[in-house]
């Protein structure tokens, strides 16, 4: 081997040392990022630390990797024209605009954020966007400004794995979605307080709702629900009980003692 060629292999075996250095360094992050880290996250969320991402984090919310993907997301929510649309945790507004790009005129988007920092960062993306049909709100997820059963979709990216009461808030999201609404679930493996899809759904039908729709991967995956129809069957008959009662329909034996189940609950003839 001549001179020049060790020259060369010299060169070769310092670019190869630098490239596994390199490679060292981004694999050690990732597992810091995506293993320890979501470790001390769910160990804090225990002791009820859970808190939503900081304004000065708020890069991470807006990135390439992410709005890369904001259109296959807001394609699973499956928004459509006219819809009442309300986005809980909107962050910087990433998915907002798009999604009141979607609905159009004739319909309504709210976009609610517990932080006043990350709501002003939406309504600056609203107008840069000329949108008339987006409302903001500051507000949290157990009080959310929408009356009962007026909205058709509601959609969290990212968001429920950071709430405190998690079942509150769907609680809440309940109370505010249509009958025939939807909630979308969204997570992303990156985000530290990421939950797989088993513990989503495990929480979701906690709170009355049953899948209906399943997309993505691990990496990012979306669950859609409504609203469990034995709840709404439940809630159904007490609604009539209460009116029978209010129009004077009691019964001719009002000291006559009747345990009634509910045709969902009773036992198998």
């Amino acid at each position: 081997m001549n001179t020049q060629d060790r020259k060369t292999a010299v060169i070769t075996m310092k670019r190869h040392r630098w490239l596994w250095t390199l490679l060292g360094v981004a694999g050690g992050f990732l597992f810091l990022w995506s293993v320890v880290f979501k470790i001390i996250v769910r160990i804090a969320a225990r002791f009820g630390y859970a808190t939503p991402c900081p304004i000065s984090f708020a890069w991470l919310l807006d990135n390439p990797i992410r709005r890369r993907y904001t259109r296959p997301v807001l394609d699973r929510v499956g928004i459509q024209p006219g819809d009442v649309v309300l986005e809980l945790g909107s962050g910087t507004g990433v998915f907002t605009v798009a999604a009141a790009q979607r609905i159009g005129p004739r319909g309504r988007m709210v976009a609610v954020d517990i932080q006043p920092e990350m709501i002003k960062r939406v309504e600056q993306r609203v107008r840069a966007a000329g949108l008339a049909n987006v409302e903001t709100r500051a507000a949290d997820a157990y009080h959310l400004p929408a009356a009962d059963e007026s909205v058709d979709r509601a959609f969290l990216i990212s968001v429920l794995e950071e709430i405190p009461d998690p079942i509150r808030a769907l609680a809440e999201l309940r109370r505010v979605l249509k009958p025939d609404g939807v909630l979308s679930i969204t997570a992303e493996f990156l985000d530290p307080d990421y939950w797989f899809p088993a513990e989503t759904i495990r929480q979701l039908n906690v709170a009355g709702f049953t899948l209906v729709e399943r997309f993505g991967n691990l990496w990012c995956y979306t669950l859609n629900f409504r609203k469990a129809e034995r709840q709404l069957e439940s809630t159904r008959q007490g609604e009539t009980l209460v009116r029978n009662r209010q129009n004077g329909a009691y019964d001719e034996h009002p000291d006559r003692v009747e345990v009634v189940t509910p045709a969902w609950t009773a036992a198998p003839a």
